[in-house]
């Protein structure tokens, strides 16, 4: 009876483990396609030149979140491409600015609007530095 026992936990166990390691399709739809830029902030230049710019975006300025992980931006007839995760609750996206991820929580999920960050950082005698957007649809 004991090995009997000790099979059926094993093959319960590795059952509870695979099914938990499971990939499923959790992307939030609803981030897919094109959104249009409304501002970016962001900091640049270093010690007594660091200063926040400002730029609202024109017609024709876009993030285009695909569903193959990419992320096509036109912003001020600049192109760009760049990588995306997905999860739940938030995006992260690579290389957002100056090699720090831009990450977005999905605290309430809206249709029509998104603010991606990659938060404010401080360098001793550098200057501030850091990028937040605020795109719409």
């Amino acid at each position: 009876m004991k090995p009997f026992l000790n099979s059926f936990l094993a093959i319960a166990g590795l059952l509870i483990f695979n099914l938990s390691c499971k990939k499923t399709n959790d992307t939030p739809s609803s981030i897919l396609g094109k959104w249009n830029i409304k501002i970016d902030t962001s900091f640049v230049g270093s010690m007594a030149s660091n200063h926040e710019v400002i730029y609202s975006g024109k017609s024709g300025d876009y993030f285009y979140f695909n569903s193959d992980g990419h992320l096509y931006i036109k912003e001020n007839s600049i192109l760009d491409t760049l990588a995306y995760k997905l999860s739940l609750d938030s995006v992260l996206i690579e290389n957002f600015t100056f090699g720090y991820e831009g990450k977005c929580v999905f605290n309430l999920p809206s249709t029509h609007n998104l603010v991606i960050s990659s938060g404010y950082f401080w360098f001793y005698g550098g200057g501030t530095f850091g990028r937040t957007i605020y795109l719409y649809r």
